[in-house]
């Protein structure tokens, strides 16, 4: 009786493992081609007319805040 109920717990076990695995790689190959289809899609629109980018910089700003 009880190598039965052992036997079925393990099959349950392997079955929920499985199906949690394969539900991850799903929802991985799913997100990754989401991200794919976004950027591209973005890159259809995005034109460089803007300012430059230059990082933040505490000492300019404290600098600029001194002066006035």
């Amino acid at each position: 009786m009880r190598p039965l109920i052992f036997l079925q717990g393990f099959a349950v076990f392997a079955a929920v493992t499985t199906g949690v695995l394969l539900c991850m790689d799903v929802l991985e190959c799913f997100l990754h081609a989401l991200r794919l289809h976004w950027v591209e899609f973005q890159n259809k629109f995005f034109k460089a007319d803007g300012y430059r980018w230059s990082p933040f910089d505490f000492r300019a700003v404290l600098s600029s805040a001194y002066m006035d």
